[in-house]
C-alpha cells in the first residue's frame, strides 16, 4: 500500500501545501501514518482530497467569475448610470444658458417697449399741441365775426333806444 505526502498531494492538486493542510484541517480528514513529521495519506484519502480540492478550486473559480462577472454588470450599470447623468447635467446647463439668453432678450424688450411709450406719449403731447395751435388761429377769424356781429347789434339797439317808438315804427 502506498502513502501520499501532503507534498505529493499539493503538487498533483497545483497548489501550495499550506493549501492542502488548511483543505485537510477543515474536513477534519484523518491521516494514515506519520514519517518525519510528514502526515501520509493513503489513496482512498488522497483521491478525496485531490477530487475535493479540485471540485472547490472549481466551483471556487466558478463563484470567482460570476463575482467578476457581476462587478463587470455592476460597472457597466455604473458607467451608463454616470454617463446619463452626465448628459442630463450638461442638458441642464445648456438650459440654464439658454434661459440666461432668454431674460437678457426679455428686459431688452421691456426697454424698447418703455421707449416706444414715451414716443408715443411724445407724439401724443405734440398733436394736442399742434390742435391747440390750429385752434388758436382758425379762432380769432370767427370771434371776430362772431363779436362784430354783436358790437353791431348793439349799434342798432343803442339807436333803436334813442329813437321814440313812432320814429321806430314809420323810420325803417
Amino acid at each position: 500500500m502506498k502513502l501520499y505526502s501532503m507534498r505529493d498531494i499539493a503538487e498533483e492538486v497545483g497548489k501550495d501545501k499550506s493549501n492542502v493542510y488548511r483543505y485537510i484541517k477543515k474536513h477534519n480528514i484523518a491521516y494514515t501514518d506519520v514519517k518525519e513529521r510528514a502526515m501520509l495519506f493513503n489513496a482512498t484519502q488522497k483521491n478525496s482530497i485531490v477530487k475535493g480540492m479540485t471540485g472547490e478550486s472549481i466551483s471556487n473559480v466558478a463563484q470567482r467569475s460570476q463575482r467578476t462577472q457581476h462587478n463587470e454588470d455592476k460597472n457597466q450599470k455604473d458607467n451608463d448610470t454616470s454617463q446619463v447623468i452626465a448628459a442630463m447635467q450638461a442638458n441642464i446647463e445648456n438650459l440654464k444658458e439658454q434661459n440666461t439668453l432668454l431674460v437678457k432678450q426679455l428686459e431688452s424688450k421691456d426697454k424698447q417697449l418703455n421707449e416706444a411709450q414715451k414716443l408715443v406719449d411724445q407724439q401724443q403731447q405734440l398733436n394736442l399741441s399742434t390742435q391747440h395751435l390750429l385752434n388758436q388761429q382758425n379762432e380769432p377769424s370767427e370771434v371776430k365775426q362772431q363779436t362784430q356781429q354783436p358790437e353791431e347789434n348793439n349799434d342798432y339797439q343803442k339807436k333803436a333806444t334813442k329813437k321814440s317808438f313812432f320814429k321806430r315804427l314809420f323810420d325803417n
